[in-house]
């Protein structure tokens, strides 16, 4: 399946064969002293190329295809040497283990177990069965989304932002979920997210799927964020007091929609515009035409050259808040 980790396929596979995963393991080379198979969703476990074409082999499938479904199986990610041997490394990966779609998996042969995914996220939403899986639901179902049409909405809308404005674009939709997180995590019981909460049949204090709940809202902030850096961008040399009141209106009127406590709610908005004040548009980022232009217009600012623009928590506001271990 598209984005499955190793450690998922080989516990899969190894069901499939009616054999132990270690067995599996043992098959393909050889592994550290008294290293023992995780389950799929605790960890990953990398081969090296000699062990990804053993398993290859083994299966009669082109190493070719089994790279395309598997990144993992990527040279990047390939442990070093000729010799076939593979290893599960302690330390945090630096994605997330996601649980795929039930419907998804079950049409990929997923009768076989849980399917995960290394995924830059905590979660995902399937489009085309409706379905939203995040890393410590119960059981492979997932949340149907047939209930939260503005959430669906608001997903479709943020990959079209996303398409068009490139790493910009996703950098400005994390810094949205950022402040409003922040804003959910201080009024969880604001009446709109109640709501919504109760119209999906979701718990309106799980943090887990909080991501539905503010999802309409995020968007609408990332939109006032990109038309600031749109103004910036088209004036680099400053200055943006004018640019600055149009966000803080529009937001403002989000915020009075929610019924934030006033003077609570500027406090994400004020750090992100400290952070990006910090960051001026270089001259001539405005420059081009058509889909080209639209690319550039903030990528000279606070988010360029980073690591993993795709992940909702590369944002430049300095708290996580959808850690619930996190003071925001």
């Amino acid at each position: 399946m598209a984005y499955e980790s190793n450690c998922s396929f080989l516990w899969r596979v190894a069901g499939v064969q009616g054999v132990e995963v270690g067995f599996l393991l043992d098959e393909l080379g050889d592994g550290p002293p008294g290293q023992q198979a995780l389950q799929p969703h605790l960890g990953e476990v990398f081969l090296s190329s000699a062990a990804a074409e053993r398993l290859a082999q083994m299966l009669a499938v082109p190493f070719a295809r089994l790279r395309r479904a598997l990144p993992h199986l990527r040279e990047a990610h390939l442990l070093p040497g000729e010799q076939a041997r593979w290893e599960w490394p302690w330390q945090p990966p630096a994605h997330y283990l996601a649980p795929a779609c039930g419907l998804c998996a079950v049409a990929r042969g997923g009768a076989w177990g849980e399917v995960w995914l290394v995924w830059p996220e905590r979660w995902k939403i399937c489009e085309r069965h409706g379905r939203f899986t995040h890393v410590r639901q119960d059981g492979p179902g997932g949340v149907d989304l047939a209930r939260l049409p503005e959430a669906v909405d608001a997903h479709r809308r943020r990959c079209r932002l996303e398409r068009r404005y490139g790493p910009a674009g996703a950098a400005l939709v994390a810094d949205a979920f950022a402040v409003t997180g922040w804003w959910w995590r201080r009024t969880p019981v604001t009446r709109r997210w109640t709501d919504r909460a109760a119209q999906g049949g979701l718990e309106p204090g799980n943090i887990e799927t909080a991501w539905l709940l503010v999802y309409p809202e995020a968007l609408r902030v990332a939109r006032a964020l990109l038309r600031y850096e749109q103004q910036r961008a088209a004036q680099p040399g400053g200055p943006w007091p004018s640019a600055e009141a149009e966000l803080v209106a529009q937001l403002s009127r989000l915020a009075s929609e929610l019924a934030l406590p006033p003077g609570r709610w500027q406090v994400p908005v004020a750090e992100w515009l400290v952070q990006h004040r910090k960051y001026a548009p270089a001259v001539g980022d405005g420059e081009g035409r058509g889909r080209r232009r639209d690319r550039r217009l903030v990528t000279a600012l606070i988010h360029h050259g980073e690591e993993n623009p795709a992940s909702l928590e590369h944002c430049c506001l300095p708290w996580d808040w959808s850690d619930p271990f996190t003071v925001v």
